[in-house]
Formats: structure tokens, C-alpha cells, sequence
């Protein structure tokens, strides 16, 4: 894409995005009380919304015919991130069919993956933000700047709600902002309150999902204004599922990811690309951590390593570890510590381990077949079913407490025992966010590294392990009526 094609549609995206703020503020001031529908709980629609979003799709058309366009009202998962619109007609439509005048239009412009051009429009304040990747963010040609701020009990942090996450996850991590000391608050638009943060009006501002029309602008107009944020998605399909949403002032950037669990990107300048980070820094743990005590439901302590706590058998038996779960397709363990008698020259040693060794082989990224993290669930429960026979070739029947290792101890092993507490507890950990979040915590997992611990891929994987489970589980609730 060509410095010239990309003013170009720096100067259109102005142009719609003003005349759409202008439309909206048309409907905005001739509407009346109540007339507005429900997409779902508190998820209003209102004719200023399908009005809007077909005058801005329509401009944009006219304009680049060639161009995608993902829309809010019209969302449909676009074939690329080559060139693409990203829209949203109102955001803050609550506030909007209430007679609140905070609402916006927000429009984003995405080029190969990266989000190049973004504009945020308050038609009733005439406030217009705009930011283009490596030149500005502006408010009315005016330099944005965030806030200087480094002690979060100065902060103004807004904190959004999304109903894909529990009340419990929103609760705690209100809670943890409350105790950093920052004063907590929610104005009804996420794309406007990415905006504040960008200007200082506000710190920072969190939401656990948001979707991709209401804050690609908002984050590129963040990170150029010197703020931080987390990772933003450089696919088509990722754009279009959405993303955890943290925007911050960068003096307490990793005050505000621990609070909330989500993490940062490593370099709030640098490609917006998960995939285009460079290596993280590797904080110090402890080589084995413990993660969860008397786990409810299976009476053992659960365990994270990397290889050097997995190969350390005095540290195994002194936290009474009877069970190695081996998520690393890249590690082996020689853990015979009773060869077998009349081994042959030619043979590899083989015999008698110190524990119950089960392995996994995970990739630690892209690579692994969808179904094998679900398998690793499975492979975990079923290890901690198995029952040991009473023979003399069985050596290991104790069970005691279970370990997971993978090399690093800090992404396959955190993914696989955040899946399994969360299906295993959800009543303690009722979201996969929940489960990574305290395993994070318990690992010593530094807010730096939590971009890749554990990897998205993983993740992902994980997140398909949890929907098959409960299909799984539909299926059997189904026979048995």
C-alpha cells in the first residue's frame, strides 16, 4: 500500500466519518423517549444505527470498491485484513436512545493486519480524534498525550462491562482496581472512553471483550498518544471475534494488567502484530510452583514446572509429586532409575521411574492438531482416575500430587492446567480467563510475558477444548433423557 493510497483514505475517512457524526446527531436530537429496540440484554438498536452504518458503507464503496467492510450491524466475518473497514455507526447506543449526549461513530482502517488510520466522532461536542500509525494522534489538529501518571492511587480508570464475561470476573477485577486505590467509573461508551485515555481525561480503560468496531480507533489513537495497550489481532478472523480491551497511561501500564489479567503488548509502539513480537524478557520462578492446593473434587495439589523442576527427583518427592504430565513435544526426560534386568547392548535403557510419567507433546505455538489440547484434559483426568494394579511391574502405585511441565513452565503447562480448572471448577473459575488469570499469579508470571504465556494459539486451542467438552457433555445430558 502506497504513502498516496493511504492519504487517501485518511482524507475520505475524515470526510464519512464527520458527515455519519453528522447524520447521527440529526436522529440524535428529533428522537423520542422509548423508541429503540433490544438486540439483547442491554444491547440496544435503534433506525439512527442501520441508518448511519448504510450511509458511511455506502460512502465508503463509492470511494474504494474494492475495499472490505466489517460493520456492526452488518457484521459478517470479512474474507481478509488486506484492506479493510472496520465501522461501527454509534457506539454508546444506550446513552444515545436515552437522550445522553455521549455516544460517537468510529471508524477504523486496516491495511495487511495493522490498523494504519482511526477516527472517533462526538458529533454533539464536535469532538473528532483522529490517529495514523507512526504520524499523530489528534483531537481538532490538536497533539493528544496521555497522562504522566505513575501511582495508581491517583489513576481514573474506566472500567467497561461485556456480558461474554461473568459478573464475578468483572467484580474482581473492579476490585483490584479499588485496592490499587484508582477511582473506577463507566460512561457507556467504550470507543469515546479509549479516546479520554488518549487525551488524559482518564488513565486508562479496561473491558474483558469488546469488539473490533468499537476500539481498533480508539487503541491506535492510544498508542500513539504514548499509551499501552494489549495485543491487537492482525487477522481477519481475529478482528472479527474480538479482543480483551486494556488502553493505559504507560506509568501504570503493568500495575493496571495485573489488576485486571490482561496482558500488555511488549512495545506499545511497535507492530500491532501478536505475532511480530519480538521474544519477551524471562523473569526468574521458582522451578516448580504450586497452583492450586487440595484442588476441590480431586484431593491434590497441582503443580507447574519447567525441565529443570520436572528432572529434579528430590524436589518432586519433597512436594509427594506422584504424577508428570509432560506437555513439551521437544523434551524427554530419562527418569529410569531401576533398568530392567538382561538388557540387551543395543537397546536403550528402559525400566522403572521415580513417578507416573505421562506425556502430551505439545507444539509451544501453531502446529498442534485442534483436537490434541482437549485430548491433554482428558490425559490429565484420566491419569488421576487411573488405577495402578497391584503387581510387581507396576512400581508407582501411589498417586500423591500431579505436576505439569513443559520447558519453560510458562505457556504449554499453563494453558493445559487453566483448561483443566476451569471444566474441573467452574465454580471457582467460572471463565478460561479466570483460570489463566490465577494461574499467571501463581506461576510468578511477570505482566511483561503474559502476551505469550501462554501463546494465543494455545489458547485458542484451549477455548475450542472447552466448547467440545460442552458439546461432549449436551450429547450424554441428551441419551440419558
Amino acid at each position: 500500500m502506497t504513502t498516496i493510497d493511504i492519504e487517501q483514505h485518511e482524507t475520505a475517512l475524515k470526510r464519512i466519518i464527520v458527515a455519519a457524526g453528522d447524520t447521527a446527531l440529526r436522529f440524535f436530537v428529533s428522537r423520542k423517549a422509548g423508541e429503540y429496540a433490544l438486540k439483547g440484554p442491554q444491547d440496544f438498536l435503534t433506525e439512527a444505527d442501520t441508518f448511519v452504518e448504510g450511509e458511511v458503507v455506502g460512502a465508503i464503496r463509492e470511494a474504494f470498491p474494492d475495499d472490505l467492510i466489517l460493520g456492526e450491524e452488518s457484521a459478517s466475518q470479512p474474507a481478509s485484513a488486506e484492506s479493510l473497514w472496520v465501522v461501527d455507526p454509534i457506539d454508546g447506543t444506550a446513552n444515545f436512545a436515552r437522550g445522553i449526549a455521549h455516544f460517537c461513530v468510529c471508524i477504523a482502517w486496516v491495511c495487511r493486519g495493522v490498523t494504519e488510520l482511526g477516527a472517533i466522532y462526538n458529533p454533539v461536542s464536535q469532538e473528532l480524534y483522529q490517529a495514523r500509525r507512526g504520524r499523530y494522534a489528534l483531537k481538532n489538529g490538536q497533539p493528544l498525550r496521555c497522562t504522566a501518571i505513575t501511582d495508581p492511587q491517583r489513576a481514573a480508570v474506566e472500567l467497561g462491562w461485556s456480558a461474554r464475561h461473568s459478573q464475578r470476573r468483572y467484580l474482581d477485577v473492579m476490585a483490584s482496581l479499588l485496592t490499587l486505590g484508582a477511582s473506577v467509573r463507566r460512561g457507556g461508551s467504550g470507543a469515546l472512553a479509549l479516546a479520554w485515555v488518549a487525551e488524559g481525561r482518564t488513565d486508562g480503560y479496561i473491558e474483558m471483550h469488546m469488539n473490533a468496531w468499537d476500539c481498533l480507533a480508539g487503541l491506535l489513537l492510544v498508542r500513539e498518544a504514548g499509551g499501552r495497550t494489549g495485543i491487537i489481532p492482525d487477522s481477519a478472523e481475529g478482528i472479527f471475534n474480538g479482543l480483551p480491551v486494556l488502553a493505559v497511561a504507560p506509568g501504570i501500564a503493568v500495575a493496571l494488567a495485573r489488576a485486571s489479567g490482561i496482558p500488555l503488548a511488549l512495545d506499545a509502539q511497535s507492530s500491532t502484530s501478536a505475532a511480530a513480537q519480538p521474544p519477551g524478557v524471562r523473569y526468574p520462578r521458582p522451578a516448580i510452583s504450586l497452583i492450586e492446593e487440595d484442588f476441590p473434587g480431586w484431593g491434590m495439589n497441582i503443580y507447574i514446572g519447567d525441565s529443570c523442576g520436572v528432572s529434579d527427583t528430590a524436589l518432586l518427592a519433597e512436594h509427594d509429586i506422584g504424577i508428570v504430565i509432560n506437555c513439551a513435544v521437544n523434551l524427554d526426560i530419562d527418569w529410569v532409575i531401576l533398568p530392567e534386568a538382561a538388557t540387551a547392548a543395543h537397546l536403550l535403557c528402559h525400566g522403572a521411574g521415580p513417578v507416573r510419567y505421562y506425556k502430551l507433546g505439545l507444539v509451544d505455538g501453531e502446529g498442534n492438531a485442534p483436537e490434541m489440547l482437549h485430548a491433554g484434559y482428558h490425559l490429565m483426568r484420566s491419569a488421576l482416575l487411573q488405577q495402578i494394579p497391584n503387581k510387581a511391574s507396576y512400581r508407582n502405585r501411589k498417586r500423591g500430587n500431579i505436576l505439569v511441565n513443559c520447558r519453560g513452565g510458562r505457556s504449554r503447562s499453563v494453558a493445559l492446567v487453566a483448561l483443566f480448572m476451569h471444566l474441573e471448577c467452574p465454580e471457582r473459575f467460572p471463565t478460561l480467563d479466570d483460570a489463566i488469570a490465577r494461574v499467571r499469579d501463581r506461576r510468578q508470571l511477570h505482566p511483561d510475558e503474559w502476551f505469550e504465556t501462554p501463546k494465543p494459539s494455545l489458547t485458542r486451542l484451549a477455548e475450542h477444548a472447552v466448547m467440545r467438552e460442552r458439546a461432549i457433555a449436551a450429547v450424554e445430558q441428551g441419551h440419558e433423557q
